[in-house]
């Protein structure tokens, strides 16, 4: 039994002791000015008090209860956000971009991303900030048919990649970049979820069928939570796996 529980019990036991003894106990009515009060009165009020007080507590303890389970879930995976839409985690994670120090990136190409900010990142870049880019096998089967469940163009994920292989290389030597301050991977497994973490941000979406990526959901975690963690740990374990993922040849 909880602590909690224990204190609970103890204090209906005195409020029913108090009931109880008001119930047996015959005393003499005490005098002040007028007024009579009697012991047993006394007795039989604060006992009163103490059990209602209990029954109350209990009744909003356990109403209360799944509202306290949810805060206490979500506390424990520090999920901040739920966007309907990737577009609207956009508006965000952009900002989140503005200082940003690090940066790993899961996705199916970026292209869009690259379009839109690719000047801000190489900004950062340049006061040193660090960024990873991991993507799917751009010849692998599974892009064929991520293509398909997306109602994309034929090549068009191939295509995105390759214009995200093409930005890195193409940055790294504008900027004269040292080689671990701005990478990419290709993996072979099943294209993983979204993922962008931004420093102590973490972002996280599905892919799913009959919706290209920007119409998807996604989910916003930070760090000190499972949330959070769960993703960077799943990210660092696939970017170290060379089974799975290598670096790009023109990387």
């Amino acid at each position: 039994m909880k602590v909690r529980n224990i204190v609970q019990v103890i204090i209906f036991l005195v409020g029913v002791v108090l009931i109880l003894t008001a119930m047996l106990f015959r005393a003499e009515a005490s005098v002040e000015g007028e007024q009579n009060i009697s012991v047993n009165i006394i007795l039989l009020s604060i006992g009163c008090s103490v059990v209602a007080a209990v029954i109350i507590n209990i009744f909003e303890h356990y109403l209360t209860l799944p509202e306290v389970n949810l805060l206490r879930f979500l506390s424990s995976w520090n999920l901040v956000n739920i966007f309907e839409t990737r577009s609207d985690m956009n508006k965000v994670s952009n900002e989140l971009m503005k200082k940003a120090k690090e940066i790993d990136i899961s996705s199916l190409g970026n292209k869009s991303l690259i379009n839109y900010q690719g000047d801000l990142l190489k900004n950062r870049l340049r006061d040193g900030m660090k960024i990873r880019f991991m993507v799917p096998d751009k010849d692998s089967e599974f892009i064929k048919q991520r293509e398909i469940d997306e109602n994309a163009t034929t090549g068009e994920i191939k295509n995105n990649i390759n214009y995200l292989i093409n930005w890195v290389r193409l940055t790294k030597d504008e900027l004269n970049l040292k080689n671990d301050q701005i990478e990419i991977k290709m993996y072979t497994c099943l294209p993983i979820e979204s993922i962008m973490r931004i420093d102590n941000h973490l972002f996280v979406g599905p892919f799913m069928v009959k919706k290209i990526s920007q119409l998807t959901m996604a989910y916003q975690y930070k760090k000190g939570g499972n949330g959070y963690n769960y993703y960077k740990n799943y990210f660092d374990d696939i970017w170290k796996d060379e089974s799975i993922s290598k670096k790009n040849e023109n990387n």
